[in-house]
């Protein structure tokens, strides 16, 4: 006998579950390729928490929801408004790793704080926001 298992699901670009909704251990899928994720309830449902893919785009994941408005702790964003940055969600803010380095012959465009970009010929820079400008290490 086959049994069919079904989880709730969206085609909806930016639909979340409401948690609230989910039964314990439901799973919800969002098939929308602009921001596909497997999502579920914590022990009180009261909290989503994203599975995965990492969001990659210019703008926060979740930024014009459709469904549930909140972001998940621990939930990641590759940043491609600048130079692909990664970032994961701590449940207030978007954190940054501390090691962010690039190289071309060209500085990267929007860099953040402590970013390190070599350049042929000249060097490792550190950016630096205190002075708005790249300093050769």
């Amino acid at each position: 006998m086959t049994v069919q298992i079904l989880s709730r699901r969206s085609t909806i670009l930016y639909d979340r579950p409401f948690p609230t909704r989910l039964g314990l251990a439901e799973l919800a899928v969002n098939l929308n390729a602009g921001d596909p994720g497997l999502f579920f309830a914590n022990s009180t449902s009261a909290s989503l928490i994203k599975v995965g893919p990492t969001f990659i785009g210019t703008t926060a994941p979740n930024s014009t929801p459709i469904g549930y408005t909140l972001l998940s702790k621990g939930e990641s964003w590759l940043d491609t408004a600048s130079t692909q940055i990664f970032k994961i969600y701590d449940g207030s803010n978007w954190q940054i790793g501390k090691a962010v380095a690039s190289m071309g012959a060209a500085f990267p465009a929007n860099p953040v704080n402590g970013q390190l970009h070599y350049v042929e010929g000249t060097g490792l820079h550190i950016y630096r926001t205190s002075i708005s400008n790249w300093t050769l290490v």
